[in-house]
């Protein structure tokens, strides 16, 4: 198997590679203790504490509290060890050559070393070289909003539907499908819940607002619904009820859309004539998509994709609907048109933007700490399959779940604000402090690849 590298070195610095001293003030002595408690708080909210890391998923990242005790107690100076001073390790080279979610290399860049980072698997080594990369965060900016544009003009009209209350023209935001499956005589339309969104002051929308018999009607073909209650009650075992000879995403049966109107706000309704028209056009358009085959996009064998191919599932595209192989596509496209420099944050954006907009999204309609929150892909460690699946819009223009505009401000450019100015917390007075390190960068210059 292949494997990938890369080395940065701390910018506009002068530096030669040393060798730490023979014995170093981690073999005798680490604030146990002090770390613990950090990487407790951080572990909570990793990617509020180390924004710059979370440009994409990835599973076994470490905390960057306990990385960042470690780093400082190989600093040949004992003042520069305490943890909220600057820098440390000036004229240090850190080699990690198991890399995996760079944690190792954020933290010691900025400390002020030299890193060198080595993995067999790309994908930690890409979003590493993409967010230790400084770029002028107003060109990103520039380069994304320009990214958005064309996108909006070939995915919009897909998304376009009417408010129910005004019939003004409106963006969906998402859509709630039901997934087929067989029963003892027949199909049904199985729900994860019949409440479609709970609010705190007691407020409740359900399944039953829009289908009060509980049966869906399309074309001519008719569905009772049932939530896990009912088959629960009904004593229905649904292993091996999958439509296994249906393709994956057409196993889901369109049913309530939420959009938002400029006049009334949010709002949720049954799919109109309109938008079914909307969902054939992009079948439609899709059909004429074409796709890798078994180029790296066929599902292999293993612990997890074997859940994938037990039902049904022979390749990644099949997990995704008409409208998001179109949003595929014309990413692909866009990102090809795009200056060298602003390709690889934006493919990586595109890619992270991939855990909110797939058929194994789910809803969190009934929570009412996050009501109406998407479920997304890898909620669980693991691939969920949804009996109520989520369609995103990725085009969405309000700061939502799942969207490009949400997901450029918080993975983009809080993270390129953070890495100039990284902020770490101290407890004082009975409560969390934010402080900032001042003079620490947490971006480099790529120097080289190791062959």
């Amino acid at each position: 198997m292949g494997s990938t590298q890369l080395m940065f070195n701390f910018p506009n610095v002068q530096r030669k590679f040393i060798s730490p001293q023979a014995d170093v003030a981690i073999d005798s002595f680490f604030p146990e203790e002090e770390a613990d408690k950090l990487a407790q708080i951080e572990s909570y909210n990793k990617h509020l504490f180390r924004p710059n890391t979370y440009l994409h998923k990835w599973w076994a990242r470490r905390s960057g509290v306990t990385f960042r005790y470690i780093l400082k107690q190989l600093s040949t100076k004992s003042e520069l060890r305490h943890f909220y001073t600057p820098g440390g390790l000036e004229g240090l080279t850190i080699l990690d050559p198991m890399m995996g979610g760079a944690t190792t290399l954020h933290e010691a860049i900025r400390l002020g070393a030299n890193v060198i980072g080595y993995d067999v698997d790309p994908i930690p080594v890409l979003q590493a070289r993409a967010s230790l990369t400084e770029i002028n965060l107003q060109e990103k900016q520039a380069a994304f909003d320009l990214f958005l544009e064309k996108l909006e003009q070939k995915l919009s009209p897909y998304f376009e539907t009417l408010c129910p209350d005004c019939s003004e023209k409106s963006d969906m935001q998402f859509l709630l499908y039901g997934l087929r499956r067989q029963t003892n005589k027949d199909e049904a339309i199985f729900l994860d819940s019949f409440t479609l969104r709970a609010e705190t002051n007691g407020d409740r929308k359900t399944i039953l607002d829009f289908y009060p018999s509980l049966n869906v009607t399309r074309e001519n073909r008719t569905w009772p619904l049932m939530d896990k209650d009912e088959v629960k009650n009904r004593g229905i075992t649904v292993k091996n009820l999958e439509l296994l000879d249906v393709p994956f995403a057409d196993r889901y049966v369109p049913l309530v859309m939420v959009g938002k109107c400029k006049h009334h706000g949010q709002f949720f309704k049954a799919p109109d004539v309109r938008d079914l028209q909307n969902i054939a056009a992009a079948a439609s358009q899709a059909s004429r998509l074409t796709f890798p085959g078994n180029n790296g996009f066929k599902v292999p064998q293993g612990p997890k994709s074997s859940d994938l191919i037990a039902r049904g599932v022979t390749n990644f595209f099949e997990l995704f609907s008409h409208r998001q192989l179109l949003y595929l596509s014309e990413a692909k496209r866009s990102i090809d048109e795009a200056a060298p420099e602003h390709r690889l944050w934006l493919a990586l954006l595109v890619s992270t933007s991939l855990e909110f907009n797939s058929m194994l999204c789910g809803y969190k309609g009934g929570d009412q700490r996050r009501p109406g929150a998407i479920r997304h892909v890898f909620s669980h460690h693991a691939y969920s399959f949804p009996c109520t699946a989520l369609e995103n819009n990725p085009v969405f223009k309000a700061k939502t779940s799942g969207t490009l505009c949400n997901l450029f401000e918080k993975r983009i450019l809080k993270a390129g604000i953070w890495a100039q100015a990284p902020v770490e917390r101290r407890w004082s007075g009975g409560r969390w402090d934010k402080v900032v390190i001042d003079g620490e960068l947490d971006v480099g210059q790529e120097c080289g690849t190791l062959n």
